[in-house]
């Protein structure tokens, strides 16, 4: 059989085309990647692992698979059966599978769930005892794919277990054939389809001793743009079914890919599936399986807040982005310290995003794929020069993570704040941030006002670090001094009273309502907006004089002609909507000097 394999060159670049355009292609490259990891360890052993490496890439038309040396046949003639390449989902405990082939167990992944539930009811408050309890019952870090696959309801398991078992009863020998082929099909550009047709052939009267489907359904977990539907070019012969004739070679390593770059979560109010799909930019295949691994399981701690469908998009973009600067942190100190090459390091610069599928459950027996998209990571790393700088990200990262936990989604406010967020995270348009701005400052009154001091604020500190790093050219306009006044001005007549007064401090001045959205709407006309400004800072100064007269205090500065003057310049350079979102913006962040 060995001698039979397809025709294969060593080489050290193997390319996934972007056939689909969907996290399919993705999840090819990650299988794809896990296997070659396996070849090198079994090759060259653990002991050598910092010798050799594995790139993934987006190489434009294809996803390229790149490693520092040509891998050779002789390695895979050589190597014994990979047992763990995909593991056997086990749904039953009668399930019996093969010695040296790696389970992952439904059940027992419940039991500590359940477990983990019942320590944390009964304990009063946690410990050092209690948190080493805690820690030996946690669900590992695949937990959530393990109950993805698991869930009947998803259809999925009938299909794993399928293409899990072939590979299963592939050893001890016809395995290599797999792995020869799967190297040869992606080792070209081009992919040859004779390539599989002659591994058809070969493995087909072992496939049919074991029953096994060389081709295999797309299912809509693995093909999400072939799933059961109307898939047919044309619109004359549609019918409701699968798409079939799919490579068993392909749908398994969609099989080995899903294990490492997919992190599903469920939503907490609908009870849907949302599945992330982490697509690569540039980055080693040793730091993402260290980084993925700790994003999985900072998503399962996440899983414990009420979640929605929304926050559950925003979260998972702003915590990939922690966690790998987390990781940059603790395994790349050379480059932190020296901020040599800690550039290419950046989350952005790394990794493109997320493909996101959302399964909801329309009827009681089936999960449905209902929306496919795609959301880009935010790309607030500006120039990386230092540690310093390094944990500057981080902390804008943690503050918006506060700010959108804070949001309520079940309320009608807090829904529109999200998705404007979200717009805002994925695309970096300054003109979404504004409406958010807006919006929130407003919300953030409410709260205040009905006594939930907990909820948070921007800090114009960070406000800057994120505008710098995504809207550079707009530097002039945060450094003028009238913007700074203004800025000030819309501050001390929104939050700051209203944090005053619902602390119950006094405050001698008026908390004006719904100032941002009035400077956004007048915004668009750019007479209309700085009509509003201007009667804005009259209204102010003319407070400041009445309340010094009447109490013989004041406790906010005064706005100067010339603030009017640069702001208007500011606006005739920069546009009206662009003033406006960054005044509402500061106006509406808090100024830590300010507080004391």
């Amino acid at each position: 059989m060995t001698s039979q394999v397809p025709l294969y060159r060593p080489t050290g670049t193997f390319y996934v085309p972007k056939e689909s355009q969907t996290y399919s292609d993705v999840l090819i490259a990650y299988g794809l990647a896990h296997l070659l990891h396996t070849i090198f360890q079994h090759a060259k052993g653990d002991a050598f692992a910092a010798h050799w490496k594995i790139l993934l890439e987006d190489g434009g038309s294809h996803y390229l698979v790149r490693t520092s040396e040509p891998v050779q046949p002789g390695w895979v003639n050589t190597m014994p059966f990979p047992g763990d390449l995909a593991p056997f989902l086990r749904t039953s405990d009668s399930e019996s599978v093969p010695d040296g082939v790696y389970v992952r167990d439904v059940n027992a992944v419940w039991e500590r769930i359940r477990q983990s539930s019942a320590l944390r009811a009964s304990a009063s408050q946690e410990n050092s005892e209690m948190a080493q309890q805690l820690e030996d019952v946690r669900p590992p870090d695949d937990a959530d794919v393990i109950l993805f696959l698991g869930n009947r309801r998803m259809q999925a398991i009938p299909l794993y277990k399928r293409l899990v078992s072939v590979w299963i009863q592939s050893a001890p020998d016809i395995f290599r054939h797999h792995v020869l082929a799967a190297l040869a099909f992606y080792s070209q550009p081009e992919p040859d389809p004779t390539i599989l047709e002659q591994w058809a052939t070969v493995i087909r009267p072992v496939a049919q001793q074991h029953a096994w489907k060389i081709k295999e359904t797309a299912s809509q977990l693995f093909n999400p743009h072939q799933g059961k539907g109307q898939n047919r070019p044309k619109a004359n012969a549609l019918k409701m079914e699968n798409v079939k004739g799919r490579p068993w070679l392909e749908e398994f390593l969609k099989a080995v890919g899903l294990w490492q770059c997919v992190a599903p979560r469920q939503v907490v109010d609908t009870k849907d599936w949302k599945v992330y799909v982490l697509t690569p930019r540039l980055l080693t295949l040793a730091d993402h399986r260290q980084a993925f691994a700790k994003f999985r399981q900072r998503l399962w701690n996440e899983r414990r807040r009420d979640e929605t469908s929304l926050k559950s998009d925003i979260t998972s973009l702003l915590l990939f982005s922690h966690t790998w600067l987390d990781h940059v942190e603790a395994a790349h100190v050379e480059e932190v310290d020296t901020g040599w090459g800690l550039d290419a390091l950046a989350p952005e610069r790394v990794v493109a995003g997320f493909h996101v599928a959302q399964f909801k459950l329309l009827s009681q027996n089936a999960y449905t794929m209902v929306n496919l998209s795609f959301f880009n990571l935010p790309t607030w790393s500006g120039h990386l020069r230092n540690r310093a700088d390094v944990v500057g990200v981080k902390r804008l990262i943690e503050e918006h993570l506060n700010v959108v936990r804070a949001i309520n989604e079940q309320h009608s406010d807090g829904y529109t704040l999200l998705s404007r967020y979200r717009d805002f995270l994925t695309t970096n348009d300054l003109n979404t941030f504004g409406d958010f701005s807006a919006g929130y400052g407003h919300y953030l009154l409410q709260c205040w006002q009905n006594g939930q001091l907990w909820v948070p604020t921007f800090t114009t500190h960070n406000l800057r670090r994120l505008l710098m790093a995504t809207h550079k050219s707009l530097t002039p306009i945060l450094e003028s001094e009238g913007f700074r006044n203004v800025a000030y001005a819309i501050r001390h007549s929104t939050i700051i009273p209203q944090s005053r007064k619902a602390r119950g401090q006094e405050y001698l001045y008026d908390v004006r309502y719904g100032l941002g959205a009035d400077l956004k709407r007048k915004a668009t006309v750019r007479d209309e907006f700085v009509a509003a400004l201007s009667s804005f800072m009259q209204s102010y100064n003319q407070e400041n004089v009445q309340k010094l007269e009447s109490t013989g205090q004041q406790m906010r500065k005064d706005l100067r002609t010339s603030d009017i003057e640069e702001v208007v310049q500011l606006v005739d350079e920069y546009g009206s909507e662009v003033v406006a979102n960054l005044l509402v913006a500061y106006g509406y962040a808090r100024e830590p000097r300010e507080d004391t």
